[in-house]
């Protein structure tokens, strides 16, 4: 018989040593936790402040404001954007990408690859690639074992949305990851690339540069770097807001405490279709003459709102190109006769002037004996005719007699003017202001070069601040402060809205600018005006034409190694500009062109940039943005206008320069009606397809008809609202688009 020892040492488990060792660890965990949650909290507690800063206020960043056209279209606007991959990490990529799916119409047909499909798809929506290249490009990247697979960049969340939805990746059980994954990133979007390099300019991320000189940037913030995303910044960018970071069931978030403030929209007064209006003639017409560069600006009358800002410049490479070094319109420049205008205009408002008075020119300035240069004209010459003739001797007579022995007060009459304040509320970091500074009178040449300045050279004025003197005397004698910014929205709402600024209201009385209306008037419909190779057309208008020698930039160092800006003029080579308003009965809008260094031996003022001025009116005018369009009625006797048949062979270049010979008719009446049997020419009176074509192409071809368009979206035309094909009529409304 076993002994109770014997029998207890049989009962005892075989995994006691086991048992023992969990019971340790069991009781080394529990002392463990309770030593790291009670005896060493304070500590942990400490450490995980620092390392995960849950406290810890950041801020949060705003979203960059737009800027739009005068009719809200966007001009600049940040948009979020896509780059859709395939992750090869996922375990399951190669079912979703390499599996057969059996032919929906049969076995007679062959099985097909998920790839194939997703491959075919990408070809279609997005044709850099064709099928079979993206198929092999897809497959080269999973064979050299990369991580992963762009299959499209920059793409918006719908587009991502469609992608996710074909069959490539249908075709995976319910609930199993497809591997298709995006990434997003915020980009500044210009739908309107001409307008970009020099206008608009361009906003980015800060780079190391930026930092560097200015210390108040932040590494993840967006800021303009040049034209209005710089001269604007601080209302487009906003205000910070505050975030704290704090810890979620599935990790870390950032909770937002304070929100984020986007910064404003802002409403510009540029008008797309105008400006579609000038850049294209402009672009024309620097091809055809082969020059350096030009610019042109369109200003409404009344209220100074700049419509329109076309540069255009001959690059490196011989290219015409939107995406100029710099901003012309408001770049100082020796104006040239233009100038002529505003030395009429001091004369007449300090002066006993009388237009239709006949004097001899001869002994303009005492001082130097009179004007010494050729003039093509005899003695005597009315004060009208000099600005109908640009003759500069006649007008250093008329100034030099009303200033006669305190010449500088002309110099001060001008820079008490307001026109010195012209360029002040322009959002154009690079805008220059005018340069007027008396003379010293200490030397014989002084006096030669007062004589220049009163004819276009020595004072420098931009484009923009030259066409302002001719907006005041179309806007009978008021001095309107030119204007780019229309009104700021916040949310949706209208927050601030600019109002026209008065320079000065009596910058030349009601008399005087009536006078030199009629004036500049004569320049274009006279028959000894300098531009009246452009008088023909179906709206008048009236103007200046200007020509100075053209200049060439060069740097060179003195004996200090400083270097040194300075221009040449180059004999024989000249920078041509036109301006004036337009319509003349009732001025509407105003308008400058400027051309340098046209190549053709037969450029003029009149026919170069005047030309480029007479193709704008006339578009304006066939596209119903002249409130004289309406009341136009087309002539059977003359569809179209006539040649000039003035005593010169300058018209024949205008037709060729406006590529029009001549102009067509493209009036339209309340109704367009094809008659076959009373016309030969063909009549557009459908509905034309525009799918496919931009959106320029396509607002200048349905508004040519008469059609009222309406935009939604980017990129070109993918549909219309109006059927191809369907009766035409004037005013209606079609809706595209654009994809």
């Amino acid at each position: 018989m076993k002994s109770k020892k014997q029998e207890k040492r049989k009962n005892k488990s075989p995994y006691w040593f086991v048992e023992m060792v969990a019971v340790i660890f069991a009781i080394a965990i529990l002392y463990a936790a309770v030593k790291t949650s009670i005896i060493d909290a304070p500590h942990w507690n400490k450490k995980a402040e620092t390392m995960l800063k849950l406290d810890s206020i950041r801020l949060a960043t705003p979203q960059r404001g737009n800027i739009l056209a005068c009719n809200g279209t966007p001009l600049a606007q940040t948009v979020a954007l896509y780059t859709a991959f395939v992750d090869f990490k996922d375990p399951g990529i190669d079912t979703t990408l390499y599996i057969n799916i059996k032919h929906p119409q049969g076995s007679g047909i062959p099985d097909t690859l998920n790839l194939d499909m997703l491959c075919s798809y990408l070809a279609q929506k997005y044709p850099v690639k064709t099928q079979e290249e993206y198929a092999q490009y897809i497959t080269k990247k999973r064979k050299q074992a990369s991580n992963s697979c762009v299959l499209v960049e920059d793409i918006t969340d719908l587009q991502f949305n469609e992608l996710k939805e074909i069959a490539t990746f249908q075709n995976k059980r319910k609930g199993k990851r497809t591997g298709l994954t995006r990434i997003r990133t915020y980009k500044r979007y210009y739908p309107y690339d001409s307008l970009t390099s020099v206008v608009l300019g361009r906003a980015t991320q800060a780079t190391a540069e930026m930092l560097e000189h200015n210390k108040n940037y932040k590494r993840d913030e967006w800021h303009g770097t040049s034209g209005l995303e710089r001269g604007l910044d601080t209302l487009l960018f906003g205000s910070y807001g505050t975030a704290q970071k704090q810890q979620e069931h599935w990790g870390f978030g950032m909770r937002v405490i304070e929100p984020p403030v986007a910064g404003y929209d802002v409403v510009t007064t540029l008008d797309m279709t105008v400006q579609e209006i000038a850049e294209r003639n402009l672009m024309h017409m620097m091809k055809s003459q082969r020059a350096e560069y030009g610019t042109a600006v369109i200003m409404e009358v009344a209220t100074g709102e700049i419509r329109a800002i076309a540069n255009v410049e001959r690059n490196k490479n011989g290219k015409y190109t939107f995406k100029t070094r710099r901003n012309y319109a408001i770049t100082a420049i020796e104006p040239g006769s233009v100038v002529k205008t505003l030395s009429m205009l001091m004369a007449m408002e300090n002066g006993n002037i009388n237009p239709k008075r006949e004097f001899h020119s001869e002994g303009a300035i005492p001082e130097i004996g009179g004007y010494k240069k050729i003039s093509y004209y005899k003695n005597p010459l009315t004060v009208e005719e000099v600005i109908i003739r640009s003759d500069n001797r006649g007008i250093c007579k008329i100034v030099g007699d009303v200033y006669r022995g305190r010449y500088n007060d002309f110099v001060h009459d001008i820079r008490n003017s307001g026109i010195m304040q012209t360029m002040d509320l322009l959002p154009l970091p690079d805008a220059q202001s005018p340069h007027v500074v008396p003379m010293q009178f200490e030397k014989q040449w002084q006096y030669y070069s007062y004589a220049q300045m009163i004819f276009g050279y020595h004072n420098r004025f931009s484009p923009v601040t030259t066409l302002s003197v001719y907006n005041a005397i179309a806007n009978n004698g008021r001095l309107m402060q030119p204007k780019l910014l229309k009104s700021l929205i916040r949310d949706g709402q209208v927050d601030t809205i600019f109002e026209p600024v008065c320079l000065n209201e009596h910058f030349c009385t009601p008399e005087h600018a009536q006078q030199l209306r009629e004036m500049l008037y004569g320049v274009v419909n006279s028959p000894i005006g300098t531009a009246r190779g452009i008088k023909e057309g179906r709206v008048v208008i009236a103007g200046k034409t200007g020509t100075a020698k053209a200049t060439v930039e060069s740097f060179t160092y003195d004996a200090n190694g400083v270097k040194r800006y300075s221009e040449d003029y180059i004999d024989g080579v000249w920078r041509l500009a036109f301006a004036g308003f337009f319509p003349y009965e009732n001025p509407q809008y105003s308008c400058i062109v400027v051309v340098d260094k046209p190549r053709v031996n037969t450029a003029w003022a009149g026919g170069v940039p005047g030309g480029v001025f007479r193709a704008i009116v006339e578009e304006m005018y066939n596209r119903n943005l002249l409130e004289c369009s309406v009341n136009y009625a087309s002539s059977d006797s003359m569809p179209t206008p006539p040649r000039n048949d003035a005593a010169h062979d300058y018209d024949k270049h205008i037709y060729n320069y406006l590529d029009q010979h001549p102009l067509p008719d493209t009036s339209f009446t309340e109704r367009v009606v094809i008659d076959t049997e009373t016309t030969n020419e063909p009549v557009q009176c459908e509905v034309p397809s525009v799918i496919g074509w931009t959106a320029q192409e396509a607002i200048y071809e349905l508004e040519r008809l008469g059609l009222i368009v309406e935009l939604q979206g980017m990129g070109r035309v993918e549909r219309q609202s109006l059927q191809p094909g369907l009766p035409l009529q004037k005013g209606m409304k079609i809706k595209l688009i654009l994809k």
